[in-house]
């Protein structure tokens, strides 16, 4: 069975409006955790709480690429 470069393209497409896909929900869910984490501390003043959401923060952008929108597995950085 051969593949045509139609289906190439089409493949190729698929993957990335499923990459693209799983960044907004990657990142709408760790938007949510890190509100929640600094609702915590502003209600507590744990510090904890603030750390926990700037580390959040920091893994979000080391395993995303934003010059391409790709994901980087943190085994590849």
């Amino acid at each position: 069975m051969s593949t045509t470069p139609e289906l190439n393209k089409v493949g190729s497409a698929q993957t990335r409006t499923l990459e693209d896909l799983i960044m907004d929900i990657t990142s709408h869910d760790l938007n949510l955790q890190m509100q929640q984490l600094l609702s915590d501390y502003k209600k507590t003043g744990q510090e904890e709480y603030k750390i926990d959401a700037e580390y959040l923060r920091s893994e979000f952008y080391t395993w995303w690429n934003d010059d391409d929108s790709s994901f980087v597995p943190p085994a590849e950085i």
